[in-house]
């Protein structure tokens, strides 16, 4: 039996979702160690440049933890290390989320862009704010729901990237590719979350 086989479908989805999340999250941390390489953030200046490194590197945090909060094998063996991850997390996309609002209206690509990213930002915020009240009501089952949704929305960082290169090889001009992925980028994430959900059996409640 092949390794494939052995791992399973959906740890081998949970494998490239993480290899993708890393290898975006260490693009990003050339915001901190080299932020001029960074398009995005060499065009801008003073407090928006700095906004823009905080929340790139707010936002890699986020993204690098994710896949981990899902292995139900850290949640059983190192139920503390969870929760102080959870905790990271969810500090990284407040600081991430609300620098996102501001961001918003500077972004390229006009009232779509703006408008796609203002809504993320709002979604990113609001779904976090339900997992950790879920998380204080003890309602487990709730909290990994809302979760997955939240990552869902962290994880446009990467499936932006891919919409935006599959746009640069079909020739569609950047700014309308970016106004479109800006869109894409989490909307469909969301989706797929949601039909995966919807298609399993209903958990107990406060169960881990």
């Amino acid at each position: 039996m092949t390794s494939a086989h052995r791992l399973g479908p959906m740890s081998i989805g949970w494998v490239i979702m993480t290899l993708l999340a890393i290898g975006v999250a260490g693009y990003s941390s050339m915001a901190w160690w080299s932020p001029d390489t960074i398009g995005f953030i060499q065009a801008r200046e003073g407090f928006l440049r700095q906004l823009l490194v905080a929340h790139a590197l707010t936002g890699l945090v986020a993204l690098a933890i994710g896949p981990f909060q899902f292995l139900s094998s850290l949640r059983k063996r190192w139920p503390r290390l969870h929760r102080l991850l959870g905790r990271t997390y969810l500090l990284a996309i407040l600081f991430s989320g609300l620098s996102g609002l501001w961001l918003a209206f500077y972004t390229v690509g006009g009232f779509a862009a703006t408008s796609g990213f203002l809504v993320l930002s709002i979604g990113w915020l609001l779904t976090g704010s339900l997992a950790l009240r879920a998380a204080l009501r003890r309602d487990f089952a709730a909290h990994r729901a809302w979760m997955m949704r939240s990552y869902a929305l962290t994880f446009a960082a990467v499936t932006l990237r891919i919409y935006l290169g599959l746009g640069a090889a079909a020739g569609i001009p950047f700014a309308e590719i970016y106004a479109t992925a800006a869109w894409m980028s989490w909307v469909l994430n969301l989706v797929v979350v949601e039909w995966w959900l919807l298609g399993r059996p209903a958990p107990k409640r406060g169960r881990v």
